[in-house]
């Protein structure tokens, strides 16, 4: 019997590839380390290329195969280098993982043009273009996984985001419309929608605006937020052979946001 149709081998990701968008990011980072201690040699990606070689360097010392790599999500010949990259040193890319993108709180009225726009693009535009290049070399092998993040804010609204609400809805779509365009291509596409997640940067912004915050905690159901950490067996789960029939999904990892 094929081992990793089997438990636990259905969990593991070893000898496959993985890209990680945003890869030196507070989300990224457990990520990364859990996609290399289930087996899997990654490229950690990120604007900030100091911060994706610090990422890369420690899951080395963890015992894990790793390279970094400087790419804007928005620049379609560097998300074309990344991708080639993978093939360059594994002979193969296996999981996309889109964690890059961001926000800016502002309400409605005054929210300025160009933050939206900015907005938008590194969130929905970025998101599309690291799928459509990972995809020109998944397609042809019949295999691929690839787990965008989208957010509670894709699937909820609430006052005061309206760029990263809208964009994250738009993640929430891309992912449907791939998943059921390469269905049949071996190629799996699914979303992670994390609730707030109690990160160094949402801790700036709770600061800013803690009564706003601490009802928003209220909101979740578990009464509290989430920690970076409970995001990686989701995320690890999708990218498995544990989720083989699952595509054009949803994940909410958010102590209960949506379920009300």
């Amino acid at each position: 019997m094929d081992e990793r149709k089997t438990v636990p081998g259905i969990w593991r990701l070893d000898g496959r590839a993985a890209i990680i968008t945003g890869g030196g990011g507070a989300l990224a980072t457990p990520i990364a380390h859990g996609l290399v201690a289930s087996g899997a040699s990654v490229i950690v990606a990120d604007r900030d290329g100091e911060r994706a070689e610090t990422v890369a360097a420690e899951l080395r010392a963890a015992g894990g195969d790793a390279l970094a790599m400087t790419v804007d999500v928005l620049d379609e010949s560097q998300v074309a280098a990344m991708v080639q990259r993978a093939v360059d040193q594994w002979g193969r890319l296996d999981i996309l993982i889109n964690t890059a993108g961001g926000g800016s709180r502002g309400l409605a009225l005054g929210y300025d043009r160009k933050t939206f726009d900015d907005v938008l693009a590194l969130n929905v535009t970025g998101t599309f273009l690291c799928c459509q290049a990972a995809a020109r070399v998944m397609i042809p092998r019949g295999d691929g996984r690839i787990v965008n993040f989208a957010s509670i804010a894709g699937l909820i609204a609430y006052p005061g985001n309206p760029a990263y609400i809208a964009s994250k809805g738009g993640v929430v779509q891309i992912t449907r419309s791939l998943a059921i365009e390469w269905a049949t291509t071996g190629v799996r596409v699914n979303a992670i929608a994390p609730g707030v997640i109690q990160t160094a940067g949402v801790a700036r912004q709770v600061s800013r605006e803690p009564e706003f915050y601490d009802a928003f905690r209220a909101k979740h159901p578990i009464g509290r937020f989430g920690a970076p950490d409970e995001i990686v067996g989701p995320v690890l789960f999708l990218c498995s052979d544990a989720s083989s029939y699952v595509t054009g999904h949803v994940l909410a990892a958010d102590g209960g946001y949506t379920a009300q």
